[in-house]
Protein backbone atom coordinates (compact mmCIF):
# COMPACT_ATOMS: atom_id res chain seq x y z
CA UNK A 1 0.00 0.00 0.00
CA UNK A 2 0.85 3.35 -0.24
CA UNK A 3 2.14 4.78 2.77
CA UNK A 4 2.69 8.31 3.07
CA UNK A 5 5.56 9.47 4.86
CA UNK A 6 5.98 13.05 5.49
CA UNK A 7 9.56 13.04 5.03
CA UNK A 8 9.39 11.55 1.61
CA UNK A 9 6.55 13.80 0.60
CA UNK A 10 8.39 16.84 1.77
CA UNK A 11 11.40 15.77 -0.22
CA UNK A 12 9.47 15.11 -3.33
CA UNK A 13 7.55 18.43 -3.23
CA UNK A 14 8.74 20.92 -5.67
CA UNK A 15 9.38 23.92 -3.55
CA UNK A 16 9.24 26.24 -6.50
CA UNK A 17 5.70 25.24 -7.13
CA UNK A 18 4.73 25.88 -3.53
CA UNK A 19 6.39 29.27 -3.50
CA UNK A 20 4.67 30.11 -6.77
CA UNK A 21 1.34 29.08 -5.25
CA UNK A 22 1.98 31.18 -2.15
CA UNK A 23 3.03 34.11 -4.35
CA UNK A 24 -0.10 33.67 -6.46
CA UNK A 25 -2.35 33.55 -3.35
CA UNK A 26 -0.61 36.63 -1.94
CA UNK A 27 -1.03 38.39 -5.29
CA UNK A 28 -4.74 37.49 -5.36
CA UNK A 29 -5.17 38.76 -1.81
CA UNK A 30 -3.32 41.99 -2.56
CA UNK A 31 -5.20 42.47 -5.83
CA UNK A 32 -8.49 41.85 -4.08
CA UNK A 33 -7.57 44.14 -1.20
CA UNK A 34 -5.82 46.92 -3.11
CA UNK A 35 -7.35 46.79 -6.59
CA UNK A 36 -10.66 44.94 -6.79
CA UNK A 37 -12.26 46.35 -3.65
CA UNK A 38 -11.46 50.01 -4.57
CA UNK A 39 -12.47 49.31 -8.17
CA UNK A 40 -15.76 47.79 -7.02
CA UNK A 41 -16.30 50.66 -4.57
CA UNK A 42 -15.59 53.13 -7.40
CA UNK A 43 -18.02 51.28 -9.68
CA UNK A 44 -20.67 51.26 -6.91
CA UNK A 45 -20.18 55.00 -6.31
CA UNK A 46 -20.33 55.61 -10.05
CA UNK A 47 -23.49 53.49 -10.30
CA UNK A 48 -25.05 55.49 -7.42
CA UNK A 49 -24.02 58.78 -9.05
CA UNK A 50 -25.55 57.70 -12.34
CA UNK A 51 -28.72 56.57 -10.55
CA UNK A 52 -28.84 59.89 -8.66
CA UNK A 53 -28.34 61.81 -11.90
CA UNK A 54 -31.02 59.74 -13.60
CA UNK A 55 -33.38 60.45 -10.69
CA UNK A 56 -32.46 64.13 -10.82
CA UNK A 57 -33.07 64.15 -14.57
CA UNK A 58 -36.43 62.44 -14.06
CA UNK A 59 -37.39 64.97 -11.37
CA UNK A 60 -36.21 67.83 -13.59
CA UNK A 61 -38.20 66.39 -16.47
CA UNK A 62 -41.31 66.19 -14.26
CA UNK A 63 -40.72 69.78 -13.10
CA UNK A 64 -40.28 70.88 -16.70
CA UNK A 65 -43.52 69.13 -17.66
CA UNK A 66 -45.28 70.78 -14.71
CA UNK A 67 -43.85 74.18 -15.74
CA UNK A 68 -45.00 73.64 -19.32
CA UNK A 69 -48.47 72.73 -18.07
CA UNK A 70 -48.45 75.76 -15.75
CA UNK A 71 -47.28 77.96 -18.63
CA UNK A 72 -50.09 76.65 -20.81
CA UNK A 73 -52.61 77.28 -18.04
CA UNK A 74 -51.24 80.78 -17.47
CA UNK A 75 -51.25 81.45 -21.19
CA UNK A 76 -54.86 80.28 -21.49
CA UNK A 77 -55.81 82.44 -18.50
CA UNK A 78 -54.02 85.41 -20.10
CA UNK A 79 -55.88 84.81 -23.38
CA UNK A 80 -59.18 84.57 -21.50
CA UNK A 81 -58.39 87.76 -19.60
CA UNK A 82 -57.40 89.52 -22.82
CA UNK A 83 -60.67 88.41 -24.44
CA UNK A 84 -62.60 89.61 -21.37
CA UNK A 85 -60.80 92.97 -21.43
CA UNK A 86 -61.52 93.38 -25.14
CA UNK A 87 -65.19 92.50 -24.57
CA UNK A 88 -65.43 94.90 -21.62
CA UNK A 89 -63.73 97.64 -23.63
CA UNK A 90 -66.05 97.00 -26.56
CA UNK A 91 -69.07 97.11 -24.25
CA UNK A 92 -67.82 100.30 -22.59
CA UNK A 93 -67.12 101.84 -25.99
CA UNK A 94 -70.59 100.93 -27.22
CA UNK A 95 -72.03 102.38 -24.01
CA UNK A 96 -70.04 105.57 -24.48
CA UNK A 97 -71.15 105.80 -28.11
CA UNK A 98 -74.77 105.24 -27.09
CA UNK A 99 -74.45 107.85 -24.35
CA UNK A 100 -72.82 110.28 -26.77
CA UNK A 101 -75.61 109.67 -29.31
CA UNK A 102 -78.21 110.22 -26.60
CA UNK A 103 -76.45 113.39 -25.45
CA UNK A 104 -76.18 114.57 -29.04
CA UNK A 105 -79.90 113.91 -29.62
CA UNK A 106 -80.78 115.76 -26.41
CA UNK A 107 -78.51 118.65 -27.37
CA UNK A 108 -80.01 118.72 -30.88
CA UNK A 109 -83.52 118.68 -29.41
CA UNK A 110 -82.56 121.47 -27.00
CA UNK A 111 -81.01 123.55 -29.80
CA UNK A 112 -84.05 122.92 -32.00
CA UNK A 113 -86.40 123.84 -29.15
CA UNK A 114 -84.37 126.98 -28.42
CA UNK A 115 -84.42 127.92 -32.12
CA UNK A 116 -88.19 127.38 -32.29
CA UNK A 117 -88.66 129.47 -29.17
CA UNK A 118 -86.52 132.27 -30.63
CA UNK A 119 -88.37 132.08 -33.95
CA UNK A 120 -91.69 132.22 -32.08
CA UNK A 121 -90.47 135.22 -30.05
CA UNK A 122 -89.26 136.99 -33.18
CA UNK A 123 -92.54 136.21 -34.95
CA UNK A 124 -94.54 137.49 -32.00
CA UNK A 125 -92.38 140.63 -31.87
CA UNK A 126 -92.72 141.14 -35.61
CA UNK A 127 -96.51 140.68 -35.42
CA UNK A 128 -96.67 143.23 -32.60
CA UNK A 129 -94.48 145.66 -34.57
CA UNK A 130 -96.58 145.06 -37.67
CA UNK A 131 -99.80 145.70 -35.74
CA UNK A 132 -98.41 148.95 -34.33
CA UNK A 133 -97.22 150.06 -37.76
CA UNK A 134 -100.54 149.09 -39.32
CA UNK A 135 -102.41 150.98 -36.62
CA UNK A 136 -100.24 154.07 -37.04
CA UNK A 137 -100.72 153.96 -40.80
CA UNK A 138 -104.46 153.54 -40.36
CA UNK A 139 -104.65 156.45 -37.89
CA UNK A 140 -102.46 158.62 -40.08
CA UNK A 141 -104.62 157.77 -43.06
CA UNK A 142 -107.78 158.45 -41.10
CA UNK A 143 -106.46 161.79 -39.84
CA UNK A 144 -105.65 162.86 -43.38
CA UNK A 145 -109.05 161.81 -44.55
CA UNK A 146 -110.66 163.73 -41.80
CA UNK A 147 -108.12 166.47 -42.32
CA UNK A 148 -107.93 167.23 -38.76
CA UNK A 149 -105.55 166.44 -36.02
CA UNK A 150 -106.39 163.71 -33.59
CA UNK A 151 -105.63 164.11 -29.91
CA UNK A 152 -103.18 161.76 -28.26
CA UNK A 153 -105.86 160.10 -26.11
CA UNK A 154 -108.03 159.57 -29.16
CA UNK A 155 -105.01 158.27 -31.04
CA UNK A 156 -104.22 155.71 -28.34
CA UNK A 157 -107.82 154.63 -28.03
CA UNK A 158 -108.04 154.14 -31.79
CA UNK A 159 -104.76 152.21 -31.79
CA UNK A 160 -105.95 149.87 -29.01
CA UNK A 161 -109.26 149.23 -30.79
CA UNK A 162 -107.42 148.60 -34.02
CA UNK A 163 -104.95 146.24 -32.31
CA UNK A 164 -107.79 144.25 -30.78
CA UNK A 165 -109.45 144.03 -34.14
CA UNK A 166 -106.21 142.87 -35.76
CA UNK A 167 -105.64 140.28 -32.97
CA UNK A 168 -109.18 138.93 -33.43
CA UNK A 169 -108.66 138.80 -37.20
CA UNK A 170 -105.28 137.05 -36.80
CA UNK A 171 -106.78 134.47 -34.48
CA UNK A 172 -109.51 133.68 -36.99
CA UNK A 173 -106.90 133.24 -39.76
CA UNK A 174 -104.82 130.77 -37.78
CA UNK A 175 -107.77 128.54 -36.98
Amino acid sequence: MLSFEWGKIVKDINWTLVINLINFATLLYLLKRLLFRPALEYLDRRREQIAARMESARVSEEKAAALVAQKETTLQAAHAQARRIVEETTARTEGMISAAKGDAKQEAARILSEARRQVEQERTQMEADLRRAYAEIAVLGASRVLDREVKIEDHRRLLDELLQGIDDEALRMRQ
